[in-house]
């Protein structure tokens, strides 16, 4: 008898890119033709296009706690073909769902020519629902100035992470970060820069932070709102404590103050704000000296 569910946690990954190509053909090739020694299969994976080539749904998991964040049918005929463009609306789909994780999780629509519908985004209750990839800003920067020197300033996920020899659960971090401020997008399994992006990797340092700054501001909904607060405050000030409080709200402690370590990290890097450790206290560079001595 044939098991019934053979489990497959991320089997290609650690296989160079032409031998993991050929490993998903086979698997593709024998359960189309319904020879697969197994009723089911479940398969783990980071690579998207990977999944959309061999799966009939995708289960897609959220973080901090982990959960499922739901379901998506990939309604295609089998095999899936890469060059399909419903192929390319899912995956594309998909990557918008994984790089915001505030977005519901919903089925693929279409019109009534076949064309894909764009997802609604879902509105977050605050800015401190939205969590931020735990990258620095010299992660991000390597990663900018590793795609401009490549043709059209992309490459793919996959053969970046293997070129620069790191695991692609971190290079994911980096990426989502990246294409959080606007430096990279995301599709067909390639990062590519975007304008901001390929700006940024071409800046001197002290011009790259102004940059830096100004896509904090306009694209990472946190900063204006912990800005907002510190310059109400008559010594622009507030006990880090007071953000803690906030993203309680959504996350266990410990990522909490992971949340608030790299939202510091880039401030500070931005120049946006300062943050005294000793008294755990944020305040804006603007404020007086009587003041901070009086943290």
């Amino acid at each position: 008898m044939r098991p019934k569910i053979l489990f497959m946690d991320e089997p290609f990954s650690a296989l160079d890119v032409l031998t993991a190509e050929n490993l998903r053909g086979e698997i593709d090739h024998l359960w189309n033709a319904h020879q697969f020694p197994s009723e089911a299969v479940l398969i783990v994976t980071h690579n998207i296009e990977e999944a959309v080539t061999l799966a009939d749904r995708v289960i897609v998991l959220g973080s901090n706690p982990g959960h499922i964040r739901g379901e998506v049918a990939i309604d295609l005929a089998r095999p899936h073909k890469r060059t399909d463009v419903r192929f390319i609306d899912v995956v594309d789909h998909l990557y918008a769902i994984m790089t915001n994780p505030d977005r519901d999780v919903v089925a693929i629509e279409r019109d009534s020519s076949g064309a894909a519908i764009p997802t609604k985004k879902k509105a977050p209750p605050s800015p401190f629902a939205i969590p931020i990839p735990h990258a620095r800003e010299g992660g991000i920067g390597g990663l900018l100035e590793l795609l401009v020197d490549e043709p059209d300033g992309r490459e793919e996920v996959s053969s970046l992470a293997e070129r620069v020899g790191i695991p692609v659960d971190d290079l994911l971090t980096i990426v989502d970060a990246a294409v959080l401020l606007g430096f990279t997008e995301v599709a067909d399994g390639e990062v590519a820069l975007t304008d901001t992006g390929r700006d940024y990797a071409n800046r001197e340092i002290q011009e790259s932070k102004e940059l830096f700054r100004r896509q904090l501001v306009e694209r990472v909904a946190v900063f204006p709102a912990i800005l907002e607060t510190l310059a109400a405050k008559d010594d622009k000030s507030m006990g880090a404590e007071f953000f803690r409080d906030l993203w309680d709200e959504y996350f266990p402690t410990a990522e909490t103050e992971k949340q608030l370590q790299t939202v510091v990290t880039w401030g500070r890097y931005a120049e946006l704000f300062e943050y005294d450790a000793m008294e755990d206290v944020l305040y804006l560079p603007e404020a007086t000296d009587e003041h901070r001595e009086a943290m």
